[in-house]
């Protein structure tokens, strides 16, 4: 199975990254976190999973910024340890094999994400989509009020 490539796996990466290249987590703050339950509703056909909204200050950059990420499609999510400050010492995705269909092809792997604790929350989960949103200058992006950087 290939590799994760934020680059090019995550949808509209090119909104987030830093003088070209994925940013670096290292020492990122979760501004906000958000979590949906989704919307499933069958007889509608209507089939939403879960989705989990996170914006990250980039603190450890020359020019700090807040990266908006959306995660969609969200299983078997773990969060422990959210206070007052939530520090990252790194955000991983990973490719997971999810079986095979009774024909023999296998099903579309998964992405596993991981939040990696170095103070407060740490959070984990599985998803089917990596979607960033937007940037903006360190402070709340346009959800909350704020101009985002162009």
């Amino acid at each position: 199975m290939k590799e994760f490539d934020p680059i090019e796996d995550v949808e509209n990466s090119r909104l987030i990254l830093d003088d070209g290249k994925w940013p670096n987590f290292h020492d990122a703050e979760v501004h906000d976190l958000n979590m949906w339950r989704g919307d499933v509703r069958p007889d509608d056909d209507v089939w939403i999973g879960p989705v989990i909204d996170a914006s990250f200050e980039l603190c450890a950059l020359e020019r700090p910024y807040i990266a908006v990420l959306r995660f969609h499609d969200c299983d078997r999510i773990r969060l422990q340890g959210l206070n007052h400050q939530n520090s990252l010492y790194d955000l991983t995705f990973e490719y997971r094999a999810r079986g095979i269909y009774t024909n023999g092809k296998p099903l579309p792997p998964n992405i596993a994400v991981r939040f990696v604790q170095a103070f407060g929350a740490a959070l984990s989960f599985t998803c089917f989509r990596v979607q960033a949103i937007e940037r903006c200058e360190s402070r709340p992006c346009a959800s909350a009020g704020a101009k985002p950087i162009e």
